[in-house]
């Protein structure tokens, strides 16, 4: 059977590096006690190196909200995925729907393209990071033009990383549901429908035995309420989480449920 991975994204809800090393030892204390799951933590850049401190030895690992398509070189506040790995990340978020959308003045200006997110996909492989590599539309069209939008965000990403398919995640995060209650969240048989096109279009990028050992994670307004029915129905191997991640009790609970 094949480990699930919960991910917990952080952002910018957790501002103190004590506070993310108290979150960390938290979820440290319980790692133990949820065998046949593995933990990733996305603290904000700043808290990396102490957040891997304090969950060393543990199930639990850490990873990079974002990283920077670049190596080296004259980019100012930029942070390379060699960086990241070097203070103890191993794991990096790629395309992340924030990240997709970033508004400067009102306009997309900042905003990851296509052509971005495919280059720190191989910054991502060069630094020998894992990567989970967040895919979403913006809305649901009933005519399915939305799997387009997957396919290429998809096929784009990928186009030159590692045939192997190893070190890859594949977080389908549907913006639209982002923020809603669990009752507004995507619904299983849409999730599983969404997550058997993911596993189509991922064999004809690798193949189909690569593809089957590829995890598909959720994200967007999953928590203990609808965690289960989502992963036991939906065609998912875990969740990435947002907001929910940032409080050890409602963390700690939804672990159980998928437990």
């Amino acid at each position: 059977m094949k480990k699930l991975i919960i991910a917990g994204n952080w952002k910018l809800y957790i501002e103190q590096v004590e506070e993310a090393k108290k979150l960390g030892l938290a979820l440290k204390r319980k790692a133990a006690s949820f065998s046949g799951l593995d933990m990733v933590l996305f603290p904000p850049a700043p808290f990396i190196s102490a957040v891997a401190a304090g969950v060393k030895n543990s199930s639990i690992a850490v990873g990079a909200q974002t990283i920077s398509s670049f190596e080296e070189g004259a980019h100012t506040g930029y942070i390379s995925a060699r960086t990241v790995k070097d203070v103890g990340a191993t794991w990096a978020l790629v395309g992340h729907s924030e990240r997709r959308a970033q508004m400067l003045d009102g306009i997309k200006a900042a905003a990851e393209t296509e052509e971005t997110i495919q280059a720190e996909m191989k910054a991502a492989e060069r630094a020998g990071l894992k990567v989970i590599l967040c895919v979403g539309e913006e809305e649901r069209d009933p005519s399915g033009a939305h799997f387009a939008t997957i396919a290429r965000q998809l096929s784009s990403a990928l186009a030159h990383f590692p045939k192997s398919g190893a070190k890859l995640a594949i977080a389908y995060e549907p913006v639209w549901a982002i923020g809603k209650s669990a009752a507004e969240a995507c619904k299983p048989a849409d999730l599983e429908e969404m997550a058997i096109f993911i596993r189509r279009t991922l064999s004809e990028l690798f193949d189909r035995t690569i593809a089957t050992k590829i995890p598909i994670l959720y994200g967007g307004s999953v928590d203990a309420t609808n965690a289960k029915e989502l992963l036991g129905t939906g065609g998912v191997s875990g969740f990435l989480v947002g907001r929910a991640s940032t409080d050890a009790k409602s963390f700690i609970e939804l672990l159980h449920a998928v437990r």
